[in-house]
């Protein structure tokens, strides 16, 4: 299957430490590129939801908030793990740039796992 992401992705622990979508608290970001990631969780939410993401990325004080809607889910009678796939609907440009930033400084490691809060 060819790949269809335009953006670098890299591997992430990115716990989620409050919801109000419906997310349970053992969710987790497993990946990230600068247009969206993929939410491991045992229950994903349905194709089309809205997701209002607040990301503290590592040794940075500021929380980006960032919109997000789900574009595909992945349930265990597919997968080992079961989550959800995110796409990044709007973010402020100086967030956007922070963000990608943080994905080049990690892309080439071998599995970056940044520590990170994210609020939902």
């Amino acid at each position: 299957m060819a790949e269809r992401r335009r953006a670098p992705r890299i591997e992430t622990d990115l716990r989620f430490i409050s919801c109000s979508s419906g997310i349970s608290m053992d969710s987790r970001i497993t990946n990230l590129s600068t247009s969206g990631a993929f939410i491991e969780t045992a229950e994903p939410l349905s194709a089309d939801s809205e997701l209002d993401l607040h990301l503290q990325l590592p040794d940075d004080s500021e929380i980006m908030s960032i919109d997000a809607r789900v574009v595909w889910r992945k349930t265990i009678a597919h997968a080992s793990s079961t989550g959800m796939g995110i796409q990044f609907t709007n973010i402020l440009p100086r967030h956007q740039k922070k963000l990608a930033a943080f994905i080049e400084h990690n892309v080439h490691a071998s599995c970056s796992r940044q520590p990170a809060t994210v609020y939902v």
